[in-house]
């Protein structure tokens, strides 16, 4: 922990830490300045948390920052919408950069979802928002959905397909 001998050297940390915090916050914001053209949005993904004084200066920005996203879920959106991770921003690049035509925050009932849609056309990736009266009625449009891409991935790596169910040619 943090020791300090006086409420002076106390306040002098807490200074310090802004200053770099809005540092760091300056330097994406100028990155999403030398990469966005007019009428483009910029949206920053994070794993871990983000002080709501940087996230009030991203949104004065333009800037949609989400916090304390889970790490599968980044896998999954590097997937989708193309780019990769950035680790340090001192490397930035637009190369690195992934690209989705829109995101949103919903609430539905208790929870938060955070739609990104309109992802490249390389996608890899998407996720099934599934919603239904009961518990079972959702397990079984699972298993439906799960029926049909398995014989869909069979049918693709087969190349061929047997017809049945009652099926004439």
């Amino acid at each position: 922990g943090f020791f300090y001998s006086s409420a002076e050297e106390r306040e002098k940390l807490v200074e310090s830490e802004r200053k770099w915090l809005d540092e760091r916050c300056k330097l994406i914001i100028d990155f999403k300045r030398s990469v966005c053209q007019e009428g483009e949005s910029f949206v920053i993904i994070n794993q871990k948390g983000v002080d709501p004084l940087s996230l009030d200066i991203f949104a004065k920005e333009g800037i949609l920052c989400l916090r304390r996203a889970k790490r599968r879920n980044m896998e999954r959106l590097t997937l989708a919408c193309g780019g990769s991770p950035i680790h340090s921003l001192q490397d930035m690049e637009a190369s690195q950069l992934g690209y989705a035509g829109k995101v949103s925050q919903v609430t539905l009932g208790d929870d938060k979802y955070t739609f990104v849609e309109d992802c490249a056309k390389t996608a890899k990736s998407c996720t099934l928002l599934l919603q239904g009266p009961n518990e079972h009625s959702i397990q079984q449009a699972k298993d439906a959905i799960k029926d049909g891409l398995r014989a869909l991935k069979n049918a693709l790596e087969d190349q061929a397909v047997v017809p049945g169910a009652g099926a004439f040619e």
